[in-house]
């Protein structure tokens, strides 16, 4: 893990495998930085949601088929009290967020449905969800959430 004081915000860097019981790291991630880049309290929730729902994607779709613990997973955060920003690494299986269309959320409830919603939630949580596969070789998801 290497944290650094940024000039009026909070940078900290993490690796975690592909393995869900590194998720609570993910969350207590997102709460310290929204703390020490003093980034309204309000939005922590929300905001853990979106994170989560990103790392777990890439656990369970990016790295599906691989052994627990084989997969890498690269979070940087970059946080003061203006905008809250988090970039997220792999090199799973390529996905773009972007070809997916808005979810019907009445149509989806009323056919029982209870997966599927993780990249609707982080385009309603946050501002920016920007997703680039880069040189065929890994994945970089951006997720900015501004004050």
């Amino acid at each position: 893990m290497n944290t650094d004081s940024v000039v009026g915000g909070y940078r900290q860097e993490i690796t975690i495998t592909n393995d869900s019981a590194m998720l609570p790291q993910v969350r207590d991630l997102v709460l310290h930085g929204v703390r020490e880049g003093r980034f309204p309290a309000q939005y922590v929730n929300r905001l853990q949601i979106a994170v989560d729902e990103a790392v777990t994607n890439i656990i369970e779709h990016g790295y599906a088929g691989q052994p627990i613990g084989r997969g890498v997973i690269r979070i940087t955060l970059e946080v003061n009290a203006q905008r809250f920003r988090i970039e997220i690494r792999d090199s799973g299986q390529t996905f773009d967020p972007g070809k997916l269309t808005d979810v019907d959320i009445q149509h989806h409830v009323a056919a029982g449905r209870t997966g599927g919603l993780g990249v609707f939630l982080m385009r309603k949580i946050m501002d920016v969800v920007d997703y680039r596969a880069e040189n065929g070789r890994s994945n970089r998801l951006i997720l900015i959430k501004n004050r």
